[in-house]
């Protein structure tokens, strides 16, 4: 280690700099270097201005030539020093190495600065004149003072300077000519150089404990800079501050970024400014920042609408004013956030809370709140509004057949079409399914309801094209007039059911107007209903059976149960009266299961070899445990479960064609025979014949009915037969009520009869009675076929 080193080390442990680390050293001493540097043109021009004037004073000597040379000399370090000033004025020594370079160079420059006024001393006090000798003491002094202050900041270098200046100036004039006048002098110089070099020790722990709270603060601040940069790049959250006139003092380089201006286009701009560039000046969130920003108030949360890089954004603003020690505003500190995702989500809660996801019209929620402001309206103003409900017919049957995903896009289409019909203002909503409703406000008009309603369904009615498919279905509408039909939203609502029900009653794709008598039928509905279930707790249903024939035997092979009703006021209700409304309601389900469990116990007093045949409701089979419900029953009566036939209709086929396959082959595997009941109406398809292997096809009673009018009928039949015979399935006819229908079906080979030919359906206690005339007919019955068998051979003999 250099001896310049050493001295710089011991002096840094002197001022109390020993608990700095080695990088915190080399920044002080680097900072003393750069004080000393800045005060170097200060010390060159003041040494300088003090030199010609004491060349002023000397000018008459003797020695001034000596002195020249001095002055030559003297104004050459100066400006040596300048120039080098000038170079490194704007850079610190930043390593180790520098700094010493630069503690070295400042100690020569010290020490030669010393020299020279201390020289200046030696060579020009002793030769002036007496009057002129306090003078050019004051001058030298006053220079020599001027450097030891400047040189202050660096120990080494103020010491060297004052052990030099001090030891030349005593010496001067301890060997003046009139030394004896001198001592006070002498003792003014010794003073000095005591005084200075203690000052220079207070000055510089001062100055240390300055420097190492500027350091630290830096530090700090350097830390605090990297956990913000680093928070800034997790959150979409930005700082920015301003200074006590309004401008720009820091900002995230984030937020700069977004504001597409860079760091140093930011300082000195006003944050409102620099706000403006993208935000808009209507924007009440923006007006109330900068309003804010002038008034000098705190803000938070304020919600701005800005565009930056191409899109529209939105930003929350939050500030507050920031004050000095001593209380003076000091500007604004804040932060910025983007909340566009957070507000497009919440728009996006707004929009699902409001619209239907699948097809973008207003939903159940809205469309009641729109009713229920319709009705308000009406009642304040006596503005009357229409409302429409729409249905869409066989929408189900091409749901389960091409799959959700082509019905939703359907619903899509529809959707586009309905709206494409009604006037903007209108509201179109969809409730739910394939269900849809219209407000028509501001309008009661009939005429244009039944105009709208026929745009409607010839609209719906046309063919649609999804996935390369052609599809077709229908709407059924029904409408009500408000207040003609109804001053209240529930009122209104189901009056439009009401006549929605009416248009599919009448056959779909219609529309029809509320009638007060479709009231009157609604509440009969419901009175039936509530009394059904007191029928069912007073045990007022009742099952009759009617007997099925085999073709071949005569014989009964199987008992139909028929539910009938015996209501104590009204008599003998049909069921096609009331099953209807049970199925509304879970009502069929209790039923249902009665029906099976009274059916069964009855068919165990019947022969081994006559089954009993249960219809089974679509909304039983659906809503319930079919499979649990007849093992439970089979169980609880004992009837052997091949004597139970479950005869289903074809729509139950299109209800959910997986769940129902299972459901139906779990109770074959119960030993349940499987009847397809109606077959040839609804939704027949030959393809649910090749997904399940029914054991009995039930020819609906219309194709029976028909063969003594026509031959199509007659041709149906046939195919039926061939069918049920080429897949191995047995044919029931059911509606037989002449011989001649009887002798036909015998010829096509339905191998079991049914209808009033035969029996109609009896009571419980009339069963035997019909089983036994059965036995004894059934002779009959064989002759009847040895007849009919004479017939065909005869009629194969003339044909040959």
């Amino acid at each position: 280690m250099s001896l310049t080193n050493r001295v710089s080390t011991f002096l840094q442990d002197l001022t109390g700099g020993a608990d700095l680390v080695e990088a915190q050293k080399t920044a002080v001493v680097a900072a003393q270097v750069m004080t000393i540097l800045r005060h170097l043109p200060v010390m060159a021009i003041s040494g300088v201005m003090i030199a010609l004037i004491t060349a002023y004073v000397a000018w008459d000597h003797a020695n001034f030539t000596v002195f020249a040379i001095w002055l030559g000399g003297f104004v050459c370090l100066e400006a040596v020093m300048l120039a080098l000033w000038w170079k490194n004025r704007n850079r610190a020594p930043e390593t180790l190495a520098e700094t010493a370079i630069a503690v070295r160079r400042t100690v020569w420059y010290a020490a030669a600065i010393g020299l020279s006024w201390g020289s200046l001393a030696a060579l020009l006090i002793p030769y002036v004149a007496a009057d002129n000798t306090i003078f050019a003491t004051a001058l030298i002094t006053s220079a020599i003072l001027v450097t030891a202050f400047s040189l202050m900041a660096l120990l080494p270098a103020v010491l060297v300077f004052v052990l030099i200046s001090g030891s030349l100036a005593i010496a001067s004039a301890l060997f003046h000519p009139h030394a004896e006048e001198w001592p006070p002098i002498v003792g003014l110089i010794a003073a000095y150089m005591l005084f200075i070099p203690w000052l220079a020790v207070s000055y510089g722990r001062a100055f240390l404990r300055h420097l190492k709270t500027d350091i630290e603060n830096r530090e700090n601040a350097q830390v605090i800079g990297y956990l913000l940069d680093e928070y800034e790049e997790t959150v979409s959250e930005w700082i920015w501050e301003t200074d006590p006139a309004g401008c720009t003092a820091r900002m995230s380089s984030r937020l700069s970024a977004k504001l597409g201006t860079t760091g140093e286009g930011t300082a000195r701009v006003p944050f409102a400014t620099l706000l403006g560039l993208v935000a808009r000046v209507d924007d009440a969130g923006f007006q109330e920042v900068r309003s804010a920003l002038i008034e000098g108030r705190a803000f938070s949360g304020i919600e701005c609408q800005v565009r930056s890089g191409g899109t529209d954004q939105y930003w929350r603003i939050s500030g507050r004013p920031i004050r000095d020690d001593a209380g003076t505003p000091a500007g604004f500190v804040g932060t910025v956030r983007d909340i566009t995702a957070e507000k497009e989500a919440k728009n996006q809660i707004i929009r699902l809370a409001h619209r239907d996801t699948l097809t973008g019209l207003y939903n159940r929620a809205s469309f009641t709140e729109r009713l229920e402001n319709a009705v308000r309206t009406l009642e304040r103003y006596g503005t009357p509004f229409t409302l429409l409900f729409l249905d869409l017919d066989k929408f189900k049957l091409v749901n389960d057949t091409y799959g959700h995903p082509v019905g939703d896009r359907l619903l899509a289409e529809v959707s586009k079409r309905i709206q494409a019909i009604v006037r903007k203002d209108d509201c179109v909503a969809r409730l739910g399914g394939d269900e849809f409703a219209i407000i028509l406000e501001q309008s009661n008009d009939a005429v244009f309801a039944a105009k709208l309603a026929s745009r409607l369904i010839a609209s719906v009615l046309e063919a649609y094209v999804i996935d390369g498919e052609t599809l077709w279905i229908g709407v059924s509408v029904g409408i009500a007039l408000a207040p003609q039909h109804g001053t209240r939203p529930e009122q209104i609502l189901r009056n439009a059911d009401l006549a929605l029900y009416r248009a599919k009653e009448d056959g779909r794709g219609v529309f029809r107007y509320f009638e007060a008598q479709m009231d009157f039928a609604q509440r009969e509905r419901r009175i039936l209903e509530q009394e059904m279930h007191q029928a069912l707790e007073d045990e007022e249903f009742r099952l009759c059976y009617q007997p099925l024939i085999g073709s071949e035997s005569g014989r009964i092979r199987a008992m139909e149960a028929l539910i009938r009703w015996d209501h104590p006021i009204r008599g003998e209700i049909s069921p096609v009266e009331f099953i209807s409304i049970a199925e509304q309601s879970n009502l069929i389900v209790a039923i249902g299961k009665w029906t099976l469990r009274t059916a069964c116990e009855a068919a165990t007093a019947w022969p081994d070899d006559v089954c009993v045949a249960v219809n089974v409701a679509v909304p039983h089979f659906m809503r319930s445990d079919i499979v649990a419900d007849v093992e439970a029953v089979l169980q609880a009566t004992g009837l052997p479960a091949y004597r139970l036939e479950i005869e289903i209709t074809e729509s139950l086929l299109i209800e959910d064609s997986d769940d129902v396959l299972n459901r139906l082959i779990a109770l074959k595997k119960l030993g349940c025979a499987i009847v397809m009941d109606d077959f040839g109406t609804g939704y027949s398809s030959l393809s649910y014949l090749l997904k399940f292997p029914f054991d009995r096809l039930k020819i609906d009673r219309s194709f029976t009915r028909d063969i003594d009018t026509g031959e199509s009928a007659k041709a149906i039949l046939m195919a039926i037969a061939s069918l049920g015979e080429n897949l191995g399935i047995k044919i029931t006819a059911e509606g037989v009520e002449t011989a001649d229908q009887l002798d036909f079906l015998v010829d096509i080979g339905c191998d079991q009869l049914q209808g009033f030919y035969f029996s109609q359906p009896v009571r419980h206690e009339d069963v035997a009675p019909i089983m036994l005339r059965n036995f004894m007919d059934s002779r009959q019955m064989s002759l009847h076929a040895e007849i009919r068998d004479e017939r065909e051979t005869r009629r194969n003999r003339s044909a040959g």
